[in-house]
């Protein structure tokens, strides 16, 4: 003889990211959209993108190895490459997970219209004139090529990259800035300035 009843159990399972996802309690299908609906992929990962758990969804895919739709503001694509960079055994390091999903994730989370934008965004008035710069003070990349600030500056006001080294006029005084107006260029065409 057996108790069995038929009834499934009645213990709740334990708390944990997914009691805060964004997609709590919606339609599953709006997640597993065909791979090459683009606007369906899109607007699944709009609702990850806002997510507060999105890398703890992200790790759950990437350690179960799920191979279809949007997990953690992953496309399935996505998810295969990062399988190839990485043993399972390291999506288990949540700053492996973060790091490689805001990498996989960058022109997506972060995008960038035009090179104006990203000046207009990074870029501050100071006084006299001057032009100050948020953020990286070093080398930065924008679509895979490498500048300097005031490198940067001298692109978003003449249109073209600088020949040479872009330097500060000896005219400017202030050292952080990158006005693009204080430049000039050398006697043999190499541009200097952008200070």
């Amino acid at each position: 003889m057996t108790h069995y009843t038929g009834s499934t159990p009645t213990t709740p399972r334990k708390k944990d990211w997914r009691d805060q996802a964004a997609c709590a309690g919606a339609d599953n299908d709006g997640w597993f959209p065909h791979p090459t609906n683009a606007t369906a992929v899109q607007t699944a990962k709009k609702v990850c993108f806002a997510c507060p758990v999105m890398f703890d969804c992200a790790q759950y895919a990437l350690t179960t190895r799920q191979d279809a739709g949007v997990w953690g503001g992953l496309s399935e694509g996505q998810r295969t490459t990062l399988y190839k960079k990485h043993r399972t055994a390291d999506f288990s390091n949540p700053a492996i997970v973060r790091n490689s999903v805001t990498r996989a994730l960058h022109h997506e989370l972060f995008p960038v219209t035009s090179l104006r934008d990203l000046w207009d965004e990074r870029s501050y008035p100071l006084p006299g004139g001057h032009i100050g710069w948020r953020g990286e003070s070093q080398n930065f990349t924008i679509r895979g090529q490498v500048y300097t600030p005031k490198q940067f500056a001298f692109l978003v006001d003449r249109g073209h990259k600088a020949v040479g080294i872009v330097r500060r006029t000896p005219e400017c005084p202030v050292v952080e800035c990158v006005n693009p107006c204080t430049s000039r260029t050398t006697p043999n065409g190499a541009s200097d300035g952008a200070s």
